[in-house]
């Protein structure tokens, strides 16, 4: 999903893209199987790695598992990341978001559905690989379908949600004003739609040195 982002945003801020086990070529390791897995997975590569200075970027459903990740480093006392930029995604203590989510997992056709997504982001793709794909997306929605946002609890960093205005699948009005009861957040209104993100262009990028900015000048 990130292979056209820059190495940096700009030198000093470096681009690390997150690949969890199940896909490409950790596709032999067995997928998390729920959000505290997964929380608890990259909070200890993250202790590991000693990081004092990181932000986190998600976009759509990765915001549910960024905010698991930061309650779980939370309560460890670990460094946690200085800021968090949820795109595409409203409040995760109000539900679930786009058209798959609320689809019948026993018959909706998730192969049709990869190529369907591939073909938004200008790629093709073989039925075998659609067929893998679509097992992971099914396993994807029923984890997505288990998340609960624990109640009361704020986000202890500070957020920024970026609002595609051409979204396609989380229309603005879902997300615009969605999560200022859970952080301390800021929105920013972006062109483009759901799958713009991928293209990292340079009003994006912008948005996130601002992000780093932010806390370099308190």
């Amino acid at each position: 999903m990130y292979r056209n982002w820059p190495h940096e945003i700009e030198p000093g801020i470096a681009v690390a893209a997150l690949q969890p086990p199940g896909r490409e070529n950790r596709r032999r390791e067995e997928p998390v199987t729920d959000h505290h897995d997964f929380a608890t997975r990259l909070a200890d590569w993250i202790e590991n790695q000693q990081f004092n200075d990181y932000m986190f970027f998600g976009h759509c459903g990765a915001a549910t598992f960024m905010c698991s990740t930061i309650f779980e480093l939370e309560d460890r006392g670990a460094p946690l990341p200085r800021h968090m930029v949820a795109s595409g995604w409203g409040a995760p203590d109000r539900g679930l978001y786009g058209y798959l989510n609320f689809v019948d997992l026993d018959s909706f056709d998730f192969v049709a559905e990869v190529h369907r997504q591939a073909g938004r982001m200008g790629s093709t793709i073989t039925e075998e690989i659609a067929q893998s794909a679509a097992k992971l997306l099914l396993h994807d929605q029923i984890i997505y379908r288990g998340y609960k946002y624990p109640a009361g609890r704020r986000i202890p960093v500070p957020v920024t949600v970026l609002v595609w205005q051409n979204d396609e699948v989380v229309p603005p009005e879902q997300i615009s004003d969605s999560w200022d009861h859970v952080a301390d957040v800021s929105y920013v209104d972006l062109p483009g739609r759901h799958f713009t993100f991928l293209e990292c262009n340079a009003r994006l990028q912008r948005v996130i040195l601002q992000c780093h900015l932010k806390h370099e000048l308190t």
